[in-house]
């Protein structure tokens, strides 16, 4: 051992601690795109200081179409396997909404399983029809920022499990990293068209990345009619999965429960 040494190991003090307990706060393990730049953001706003938040980046083609988005599949587990390391999770999301309806629920999930295994896991597509129907919403209303084809397979997606879509809109974007350029405010003339002549029960705005969930409650009150936001439904599926009560004001019914 150098003199340097020995000085340092007489010098360097050691403290003893006892271990902090565990908290009783909600753990969520959020895996999103490296191209979505709007739901780590919504959901921060929504957690608080209530659920303990924590979140992994994966590779994503910004081109949004019917190859790139299934391809996303392959990259969900090693982004899983990123999340808090030795620390347990009580529920796993994936955050985009057109991948998930296109990779499946069991898809989404095997990937998750491959790290996490037996833990519950949701992603936007499920937890939107779930939040539509916990609503009691059978014709909807949808507003996207997807472009035709993919539309055309959520239009399906929706009417085959049992959905009455009664009108559909879209801002015809092709880049992800597009959507969250769509400013809020123009979701209410969009919205105001789309209804026009058509009955609904709900309007699903459906994208992670799109910014809907500072308006929902405004449109809520302009249309009254609930509105159902990717970025909503997963917060409110991921902590109905947990056990937990969900009661966060000012996002919209579904989340008030009012």
């Amino acid at each position: 051992m150098n003199q340097t040494l020995k000085r340092f190991c007489k010098f360097e003090q050691v403290f003893t601690h006892h271990q902090m307990p565990g908290g009783n706060q909600l753990r969520i393990g959020l895996v999103q795109l490296a191209t979505d730049f709007t739901l780590e953001r919504d959901w921060h706003q929504l957690a608080g200081n209530a659920v303990e938040l924590y979140t992994a980046r994966m590779f994503s083609d910004p081109e949004m179409s019917l190859e790139s988005l299934p391809a996303l599949q392959k990259h969900i587990a090693a982004a899983a396997e990123l999340l808090v390391p030795g620390k347990t999770l009580d529920v796993m999301a994936f955050g985009c909404t057109s991948a998930s309806m296109l990779i499946g629920e069991e898809g989404v999930a095997a990937q998750f399983s491959h790290s996490r295994p037996g833990v519950p896991c949701t992603n936007p597509w499920v937890a939107s029809q779930a939040a539509l129907k916990h609503l009691g919403a059978k014709r909807i209303a949808v507003l996207t920022p997807y472009c035709s084809e993919i539309n055309f397979e959520l239009f399906q997606g929706l009417e085959q499990s049992g959905f009455e879509v009664s009108a559909f809109g879209t801002f015809n974007l092709h880049q992800d990293i597009e959507v969250p350029d769509i400013p809020p405010a123009a979701l209410s003339p969009a919205i105001e068209r789309l209804l026009s002549g058509v009955d609904a029960d709900a309007v699903f705005l459906s994208c992670t990345n799109l910014r809907a969930l500072e308006v929902l409650d405004e449109l809520e009150q302009r249309f009254q009619l609930p509105m159902v936001s990717s970025n909503q439904a997963l917060y409110w599926h991921a902590l109905t999965l947990a056990g937990s009560e969900v009661n966060v004001n000012g996002y919209g019914r579904l989340l008030s429960d009012r």
